[in-house]
C-alpha cells in the first residue's frame, strides 16, 4: 500500500504542482508557528521566537527543495528541468549541433539498414521447415563436382537411401522453362518441373489443395499443376475455388491441383508448376543430368553418414551401369550454402565498411564533445561556485547527450528506411530475400547504444573534472586552455578517424579499378543496338522438330523484312543470362575409359545467330541453309576449343561424337572467336554451336541488330510472333546491353556500396581535421599574436598550423596502409585483375587523402595568419 501511495503522491506532485507547493508552505509555517508558539510559552516575544526559530530551522526555500529532493518525483522534474537547459544550450550552438546530429544519422542510419540485409539474408534461416537437415545434391565426376542428376540413377538414390526421409528433383531447364498460358491475354510464364512430394521435402505448405504424388508422375505428358501463389493472386483473382479447374499451358488442357502459400524464389523463378512425367523418355536416361536434387535428412543423421550411404549407391550403380555411371557420385552441402554461400563474402565486407563508417561517426562525435568540454570548464566551475554538485552537472551533460544521440537515432533510422529502399532498387537481381528486408528495432539498437555509449562517455569528462582541480577554472582567463591529455586524445581520434578512412578509400578504390577492368573486358559480341527475347514452342503442334524449325525460318525471315532490321538471328543459350549447357563429346582416335568423356559448352543457333551478335568467323564457313535436319552432321567450334582439343592441328574437316545428340557424328566446318558467357571475369572457354536445322529444342533466344534505337522494335517484333501463331508471345524482351550491364550488378552494387561510404569517411575526416585545427588555432591565438608581434612572418604561422595539422593525417596513412595491406586478402575474391596490394590504388587513395588533409588544415591555417597581434594581446 505504501508503494501505491508513493506513486500516488508522486503523480500529484508532477501534475499539481501549485496545490502542492501551496499545501507544503502551509505545513512548513505549521510547524514555524508551533515552534515559535513554544518558545513564547517560555517567556521571548513573538518576533524573538519568530526569530529564533527560522535561525534554529535554517532557509524555508532549502527546507522546501530538501522535501521536494525526498520523492521519486524530483528526479523526474530535474531531469526534465535538464533536457529543457539542454536543448537551450544546443539550440545556441546550431553549428556543433547540426554536425553532431548529421554524423550520428550517417554512421547509425548507413550501419543499420546494412546490417538488416546482413540479418535477413545471412543470418536468419532459411524460409522452409527445419532448414538445417536440407542438403543440395549434385552430380560429381572427374570433371566437375557441380554437375546435375540423371532421373534413372535419381530414382535409385531415392529409394535405395537410408540416410534421407524425403528426397526430391526439380528441372529448370529440360521439359521445363518457359511456357504459354493461354487466356484473353496470352503470355509467357516460367514453369519448373519437379518430383512427387518436392514441396513436402522442402517444406513449403500449401495454402491450397496437395502435393505431387507419385500416381500424378506415371504420365509422359503432365497433366496436373501448382500454381504458384503471385500467379494465383494475379492472373486467377486469388480464386479459392480454383482447385479442380483446369488452365490451357502449351495448348494442353491441366488440372489445378493446388496452390503454394507463397512463391519459392530462393530455389526457381517458376510461377507454375509440374510434376516429371516418368513415363517420357527423357526419364529413363541415365547420360542426361538435367536434374538438381534436394533430399531431407533423418533427424541424428550426420552428413558423413549420409555421404557414405550415397558412396555406396554411387559404386552399386557404377557396377551395374559402367557406361554411363563410372566415375559418378552426388555430393552433398547444405542447402543453405548453395543459396546463400555465393553472396556472404559480399555482403560481410560491405557490413564491416559500414561498421567502419559508425566507428568514424562515433570518433568524430567524441571529438567534437570532447572539444566542447574544454570550451565549458569555466561553465562548470561557475555552476560548482554556485553550488552545483558533481551529481547534477554529470546529469546534465548527460542530458545533452541524450538529445544529441536521439535526434540522430531519429535521423538515422529514416535514413536506414530510406537506404533499405534505395537497396532495393539498386541490389544485384541475385541477392536472394531483399524483399523480406526491413528496418529491424534489434539492429537500429545495438548501433544507436555504439553511439550514445560513445557520446556519453566524453560529454562527462569535464563533469567528472569538477572537484579535481577546485575551482581553479575560475582563475583562468577568458579563453580556456586545453590541457595536454585532452589534446592527446583528440590527436589520436583524428590519426584514427584518417586511417579508417583510408582503408576505406583503399577498398573503395580496388573494387572501382577492378570493375573498370570488367566492364571493359571484350565478351567477344558486339552489344550495341541488339535487342534479345525468349520464345517456347511447347505445345502439341510443334511436338515435330520440323514444325519449329519452319516457325523460327519464317518468323526470322519476316523480321528481317521489318523496317529498321539489319540482322536476326537465334540461340538456345544467350550469354550473360545464367543460361548454360554443356555437350559431353568424344573425339574418334582417342582413347576414353568408361564414364569417360571430353565436355564443352553446347549451342543451338540459327544461321543468322553469329552474324547478328558479330562473332568473327576466323576459319572455314558459317552454319546455313545446307545444314538441314536430311544433311550431314555439322558444327562450329571457337579457337579455344579448337586450342584444347587440337592444339598445332588442322581443326576443319575433324569429326565429333557427341553425346544425347539428334546426329551424334558430326564434322567441324568452321571456327569462330571466343566469347564470354557465363561471365566477363570468366575465362572464355570451348563452345560448340550446331544449326538449329539439325537439333530444335522448343526454347529458342531471338536476337534482332537493328539499324538505329533497337527499343522501337519490341512491339513489331511481338506481333510478328503473334501473326504467325496468336498463342505465341514473346518474353524478356530487353536489349543485349542491360543484359550485359545485369551480369555485372553485384560487383557494381560493391563499388558503389564501399565507395560511397568511403566518401562519408572522408567527409567525416575533414570534418574532425578541420575541427581539431581551428579549435587548435582558437586556443593558440595569444601565442600565435605574440609570435608575429616579435617579427613571424604571416607564411611562417600558415607553415606552423598547416604542418601540425599534416602530420596528424601522416601518422594516420601510415596507420591505415598498414591495416589495408591486412585486411585487403579479404577483398581477393572479389576482385578482377586486381591484387589486394595494387600499388597505384594505394598510392592514388593517399594522395588524394593528403589533398583533402591539406584543404582540411589550410581554412584554419589562413585564419591563424590574419590574427591581429593587439586584439590577441589584449587578454594577456
Amino acid at each position: 500500500m505504501s508503494i501505491l501511495r508513493s506513486i500516488a503522491d508522486g503523480l500529484r506532485s508532477l501534475f499539481r504542482k501549485e496545490q502542492v507547493g501551496h499545501e507544503l508552505d502551509e505545513e512548513l509555517n505549521g510547524f514555524l508557528e508551533m515552534a515559535a508558539e513554544e518558545k513564547v510559552q517560555r517567556g521571548m516575544s513573538r518576533k524573538d521566537a519568530l526569530r529564533a526559530v527560522r535561525l534554529e530551522r535554517g532557509n524555508l526555500a532549502v527546507t522546501k527543495e530538501v522535501v521536494r529532493a525526498a520523492g521519486w518525483e524530483s528526479l523526474i522534474e530535474t531531469s526534465w528541468q535538464d533536457l529543457r537547459f539542454g536543448a537551450r544550450v544546443l539550440r545556441k550552438n546550431p553549428g556543433f549541433t547540426a554536425v553532431a546530429v548529421m554524423t550520428l544519422a550517417l554512421g547509425i542510419g548507413a550501419n543499420t539498414a546494412i546490417f538488416n540485409v546482413i540479418q535477413t539474408v545471412v543470418l536468419q534461416p532459411l524460409p522452409f521447415a527445419d532448414p538445417d537437415r536440407l542438403v543440395w545434391l549434385n552430380g560429381k565426376m572427374p570433371q566437375t563436382d557441380d554437375a546435375g542428376v540423371s532421373p534413372a540413377d535419381f530414382l535409385d538414390y531415392r529409394d535405395g537411401n537410408r540416410s534421407f526421409e524425403q528426397m526430391a528433383g526439380i528441372s529448370q531447364v529440360v521439359m521445363a522453362g518457359p511456357s504459354n498460358l493461354s487466356g484473353d491475354k496470352p503470355e509467357q510464364v516460367m514453369t519448373s518441373l519437379v518430383s512427387a512430394g518436392f514441396f513436402d521435402t522442402l517444406g513449403v505448405p500449401l495454402l491450397l489443395g496437395r502435393d505431387f504424388q507419385k500416381n500424378d508422375e506415371e504420365v509422359d505428358t503432365s497433366q496436373v499443376v501448382i500454381l504458384g501463389n503471385g500467379i494465383w493472386k494475379r492472373d486467377f483473382a486469388g480464386d479459392r475455388n480454383i482447385i479442380g479447374h483446369n488452365i490451357r499451358l502449351d495448348e494442353q488442357s491441366r488440372t489445378v491441383i493446388g496452390v503454394l502459400s507463397s512463391d519459392v524464389p530462393l530455389i526457381s523463378q517458376a510461377q507454375i508448376w509440374l510434376p516429371t512425367p516418368r513415363l517420357h523418355f527423357l526419364m529413363h536416361l541415365r547420360g542426361g543430368h538435367f536434374l538438381k536434387v534436394i533430399g531431407r535428412l533423418k533427424p541424428g543423421v550426420t552428413s558423413p553418414q549420409a555421404q557414405s550411404d550415397l558412396d555406396a549407391i554411387a559404386h552399386q550403380l557404377a557396377e551395374k551401369y559402367p557406361d554411363t555411371d563410372q566415375g559418378w557420385s552426388l555430393r552433398q552441402r547444405s542447402l543453405r550454402e548453395v543459396l546463400i554461400g555465393p553472396v556472404r563474402p559480399v555482403l560481410l565486407v560491405i557490413w564491416a565498411a559500414a561498421g567502419l563508417l559508425l566507428l568514424i561517426a562515433c570518433t568524430n562525435l567524441a571529438n567534437l564533445l570532447l572539444a566542447r568540454s574544454v570550451g565549458r570548464e569555466r561553465e562548470f566551475a561557475v555552476r560548482t561556485a554556485l553550488g552545483a554538485t558533481r551529481i547534477r552537472l554529470t546529469r546534465q551533460a548527460l542530458a545533452e547527450t541524450m538529445i544529441l544521440v536521439l535526434a540522430g537515432g531519429a535521423l538515422g533510422a529514416l535514413a536506414a528506411s530510406w537506404g533499405v529502399s534505395l537497396m532495393r532498387v539498386f541490389a544485384p537481381p541475385d541477392l536472394p530475400r531483399l524483399q523480406e528486408v526491413h528496418v529491424n528495432l534489434q539492429v537500429f539498437t545495438f548501433a544507436f547504444g555504439v553511439s550514445l555509449l560513445s557520446g556519453v562517455m566524453f560529454a562527462l569528462i569535464p563533469a567528472l573534472q569538477i572537484g579535481k582541480g577546485g575551482f581553479s577554472g575560475l582563475k583562468e582567463s577568458t579563453r580556456n586552455s586545453e590541457s595536454a591529455a585532452h589534446r592527446r586524445i583528440r590527436s589520436s581520434l583524428v590519426v584514427a578517424e584518417i586511417a579508417v578512412s583510408l582503408m576505406l578509400l583503399v577498398g573503395a578504390g580496388l573494387l572501382i579499378r577492378s570493375f573498370w577492368l570488367l566492364i571493359h573486358v571484350d565478351p567477344g559480341f558486339q552489344t550495341q543496338r541488339v535487342v534479345t527475347a525468349q520464345l517456347s514452342l511447347n505445345g502439341p503442334s510443334y511436338n515435330d522438330p520440323a514444325n519449329r524449325v519452319r516457325f523460327w525460318q519464317e518468323l526470322e525471315e519476316r523480321i528481317r523484312n521489318l523496317p529498321g532490321v539489319e540482322a536476326v538471328g537465334a540461340t538456345s543459350e544467350l550469354p550473360l543470362t545464367g543460361q548454360h549447357s554443356d555437350g559431353p563429346f568424344k573425339i574418334p582416335d582417342h582413347r576414353y575409359g568408361p564414364s569417360e568423356f571430353d565436355d564443352a559448352y553446347y549451342r543451338q543457333v540459327t544461321p543468322g545467330y553469329l552474324a547478328a551478335m558479330r562473332i568473327p568467323l576466323l576459319a572455314g564457313r558459317w552454319l546455313d541453309q545446307r545444314d538441314t535436319a536430311k544433311s550431314p552432321g555439322t558444327l562450329l567450334v571457337n579457337r579455344a576449343f579448337a586450342k584444347r582439343f587440337f592444339l598445332g592441328q588442322d581443326v576443319l574437316g575433324k569429326h565429333l561424337e557427341v553425346m544425347g545428340d539428334s546426329q551424334p557424328d558430326r564434322e567441324i566446318v568452321g571456327i569462330v572467336g571466343n566469347i564470354s558467357h557465363r561471365a566477363l571475369s570468366d575465362p572464355q572457354e570451348p563452345e560448340m554451336y550446331v544449326g538449329y536445322a539439325q537439333y530444335a529444342p522448343p526454347t529458342m533466344n531471338l536476337v534482332v541488330r537493328a539499324v538505329a534505337d533497337p527499343s522501337t522494335l519490341a512491339a513489331a517484333l511481338d506481333e510478328t510472333a503473334r501473326a504467325i501463331d496468336k498463342d505465341e508471345t514473346l518474353s524478356a524482351i530487353r536489349p543485349l546491353d542491360d543484359i550485359v550491364a545485369s551480369s555485372v550488378s553485384q560487383p557494381r552494387f560493391s563499388s558503389l556500396l564501399l565507395s560511397l561510404f568511403a566518401a562519408l569517411a572522408v567527409a567525416l575526416a575533414t570534418i574532425g581535421i578541420y575541427g581539431v585545427m581551428a579549435y587548435s588555432v582558437s586556443q593558440r591565438t595569444n601565442e600565435i599574436g605574440i609570435r608575429m608581434a616579435l617579427g613571424a612572418k604571416q607564411s611562417d604561422v600558415l607553415k606552423m598550423v598547416v604542418w601540425q595539422g599534416m602530420k596528424l593525417a601522416v601518422v594516420g596513412a601510415l596507420v591505415g596502409i598498414a591495416g589495408s595491406l591486412l585486411l585487403g586478402q579479404f577483398l581477393a575474391s572479389m576482385l578482377y585483375r586486381v591484387t589486394p596490394r595494387d600499388p597505384l590504388t594505394f598510392v592514388l587513395v593517399s594522395i588524394a587523402l593528403f589533398g583533402v588533409s591539406l584543404v582540411a588544415n589550410y581554412i584554419p591555417a589562413r585564419r591563424a595568419m590574419r590574427v591581429d597581434p593587439m586584439v590577441a594581446l589584449r587578454y594577456e
